[in-house]
């Protein structure tokens, strides 16, 4: 908690930094259709498993419930700038340095920014990019899951691009690319280095005011970078591998009660390489998937939104291990008394396993199944309009037949934020 206090002073030090003498009474740096938002949180968490460790494990994670307090520091600055009834340009930059009262030697930091572009030409043409950069350190994990409960180094880079036409704001096309890379520091992690590349076409239509449908078709290829003699791992043993994906689904206008996309359909994966450096066989797969979310305001205090994703997740370039990612989450938003915000939240995941075995109660292999749960509740208040204060807690529990994965971590966390 010393470290929690300092890191208030600290944070309100680093703030008046920041906030010029050009602030406005609305709580904004603006300069034209330029906004400036500078921001400062810190946040005390008092977490019961830092590891995630249940004791269970003979190689890897053998801590079990290791409690700390943990002071997070996240810096922030925002730039948009606004193109009338056209749409935005944002740069942006989100630090966070996490430190450890007792187990300081995990102490890590990360460093994020953003770049999200929108621009629709009166002629009917669609522009859009974003880019995404993280160094991170954390012990968060990957989406394969790799690394979580330990202190891991790794940068990603994210970019989706799109450019389109709309005709007669009843029919559009959009052409699509997405580029996305993950580069761990150590060499132990070569086979989580990889790159993937997707383009693809899509096609609206509008058939109720503020509603459109749509279908899109991507391919893609995923390579995996590094080579690692002691893996026996190269670009003839590898798991690089292309797809091809159809989706269809729903959107809405920015107007519209219901906001984001509603988005289903299903993926072929193929191998390069049919063997493993150990000469295991890979299979190919197919199987539907999802990315889905969607926000509802019945009426404009409260928010309800759901999310829907499914993935095939391959687990390493060295294995012929994959799983099945399917999840599904609620979440609610209920502002009150003006100043009161009061949020809760629901997720389970199911990562379903091919060729990682685990072990049934008769001592029978049987193939790896995580459940994953995850309840969130918090309040904010208010205090002004660029100062809050909120506590919150989180409940996270990973149910595995592979016992050495099972864990369950509670955290307790209060968070002060100012922003202007």
């Amino acid at each position: 908690m010393k470290k929690f206090l300092l890191s208030v002073l600290l944070s309100a030090f680093i703030f008046l930094i920041l906030s010029p003498s050009a602030l406005q009474a609305e709580g904004r740096i603006k300069f034209g259709n330029l906004t400036i938002v500078p921001s400062v949180t810190t946040q005390a968490i008092y977490d019961d498993n830092i590891y995630l460790g249940n004791g269970k494990s003979t190689g890897g994670l053998a801590e079990d419930d290791v409690q700390d307090w943990i002071t997070h520091v996240k810096p922030g600055i925002l730039f948009n700038f606004n193109f009338p009834e056209r749409g935005s340009l944002n740069l942006g930059y989100q630090g966070d340095w996490a430190f450890y009262d007792d187990y300081s030697d995990n102490d890590w930091n990360s460093q994020q920014g953003k770049l999200d572009f929108n621009y629709n030409a009166p002629a009917g043409m669609i522009l859009g990019l974003t880019d995404t950069y993280n160094r991170s350190e954390d012990p968060y994990g990957d989406a394969n899951q790799y690394g979580l409960g330990q202190v891991t180094k790794r940068w990603t880079n994210d970019l989706r691009a799109k450019a389109g036409w709309e005709f007669g704001k009843t029919f559009r096309t959009i052409l699509f690319f997405n580029h996305y890379k993950q580069d761990y520091k150590y060499e132990k992690d070569d086979a989580q280095d990889y790159e993937d590349m997707e383009g693809g076409i899509g096609f609206g239509a509008k058939f109720l005011p503020k509603t459109w449908g749509f279908v899109r078709y991507f391919y893609g290829q995923r390579e995996y970078t590094e080579n690692n003699a002691t893996l026996n791992l190269n670009e003839n043993t590898n798991s690089d591998f292309s797809w091809h994906r159809v989706s269809a689904g729903l959107t809405w206008d920015p107007a519209a009660k219901i906001q984001g996309e509603l988005n289903v359909g299903y993926q072929w994966n193929a191998f390069d390489n049919n063997r493993t450096p150990t000469g295991a066989l890979r299979d190919d797969q197919d199987t539907w998937v999802a990315e889905t979310s969607l926000n509802y305001k019945p009426i404009e205090s409260t928010t309800l939104s759901l999310t829907l994703a499914r993935a095939v997740r391959i687990t390493g370039a060295d294995k012929n291990e994959y799983f099945e990612d399917t999840s599904v989450g609620f979440n609610l938003r209920q502002e009150f008394l003006r100043k009161l915000v009061f949020s809760a939240g629901f997720t389970y995941s199911l990562n379903d396993y091919e060729n990682a075995t685990a072990v049934d109660s008769w001592g029978r292999p049987v193939d790896r199944e995580d459940n994953n749960y995850i309840a969130t509740a918090g309040l904010d208040y208010n205090i002004q309009d660029w100062i809050s204060l909120g506590v919150a807690y989180k409940y996270s529990q990973k149910n595995s037949n592979d016992d050495s994965n099972d864990f369950t971590d509670n955290q307790v966390m209060a968070t002060l934020k100012l922003s202007y």
